[in-house]
């Protein structure tokens, strides 16, 4: 596999994205938060889904330069929608709409439909530790975009319908959760296939219940579905997602018939100085996780680590050593800048 520094993949996507017509204040958002996906380690919303933006461009699902707008709006929350523009330039507006709105009410609340994929919550959750404040995310696959089968169903009916929390630290990076409601995020599928790998055991069934580590079962018809994490626990969780992000913004939640696949999503933030002060919110995290890090560890465990942290030393590391692309993913990188007429490096 090539590997590449994070400021040439960056580059590169930016230089596709403007050929194919995103103007370049879009083109840098959606190829910071590619990019930035794949330095965290999480490749399947990394440099992988840019052929598949490209294609929802020239199939008319995404509309480059759309304008988002408010519909419904009080001090404290909103209702924005994205225009089907990119779900990246979306999101962000909508989160640092949330941001604007606590810092005048203590929490803001901002529901958005009509979006596209918005890639890695964890990106998003972040962004209000940045200004002393907790961020939270849960997101919805706009009622159309379901490939996950009830707690003891065969048929797809939800989507993997992710979460995402992210609170400030002391002396360190905020602790970040982003989590898909499925066992695996639906983007590890889109990656095992691309690597030409099997998905692990238990996360996967066929069109009719049978266990399958292969991820074309979840593409080629007759499609399989992926199972929610922990039965039972996380079907519920997806379930109050689903209803959540898809009802509060009117995308809707999962049903049949719906027009089109997309991310709904209710972005969260909490200003903790209406709380607490600040600083002692971010000591008492930093000694919380300090203390996680004190217990005894099983058998074969290295360190304890905190939510996101592994995310952030992988990030350390590939901006150190770079970043590998799978062959097949790259190859589908400059097969688009071909098409386009981009030279690259």
């Amino acid at each position: 596999m090539p590997t590449f520094s994070a400021d040439t993949l960056r580059d590169v996507a930016v230089r596709i994205l403007k050929a194919a017509g995103v103007p370049a204040g879009e083109a840098t958002i959606v190829a910071d938060l590619l990019v930035d996906s794949n330095l965290a380690g999480h490749d399947s919303h990394g440099i992988l889904r840019l052929r598949q933006y490209l294609g929802m461009i020239r199939d008319g699902a995404i509309f480059p330069g759309a304008p988002s707008k408010i519909v419904q709006e009080t001090p404290a929350t909103a209702v924005l929608d994205g225009g089907w523009g990119f779900g990246q330039v979306v999101a962000r507006r909508a989160v640092e709409l949330s941001i604007q709105k606590a810092r005048t009410s203590a929490v803001g609340a901002v529901a958005v439909r009509c979006c596209n994929h918005i890639g890695r919550l964890g990106a998003y959750a972040a962004l209000p530790c940045e200004a002393g404040m907790v961020g939270l995310l849960l997101v919805n696959g706009h009622g159309g975009d379901q490939g996950v089968a009830p707690y003891g169903g065969l048929a797809r009916r939800l989507g993997t319908n992710p979460f995402a929390a992210a609170v400030p630290s002391a002396g360190g990076p905020p602790v970040v959760m982003d989590i898909t409601t499925s066992i695996v995020a639906g983007g590890k599928i889109r990656l095992a296939r691309a690597r030409g790998e099997s998905v692990p055991e238990g996360c996967l069934i066929d069109a009719h219940g049978n266990p399958a580590t292969d991820p074309n079962v979840y593409y080629d018809p007759p499609r399989g579905a992926l199972l929610p994490f922990g039965g039972h626990k996380g079907y519920g969780l997806s379930v109050m997602i689903d209803l959540l992000a898809g009802t509060l913004s009117g995308a809707g939640a999962s049903a049949p018939g719906s027009p089109r696949p997309g991310n709904a999503f209710l972005a969260i933030a909490i200003d903790i100085e209406r709380f607490i002060p600040v600083d002692t919110f971010r000591e008492e995290v930093r000694q919380f996780i300090a203390y996680l890090k004190t217990s005894p560890k099983a058998p074969g465990v290295a360190e304890i680590l905190a939510p996101g942290e592994r995310a952030f030393r992988e990030r350390e590391r590939r901006l150190r050593e770079g970043i590998e692309v799978e062959d097949r993913t790259w190859e589908q990188v400059l097969d688009a800048a071909r098409s386009l007429g981009v030279e690259l490096p």
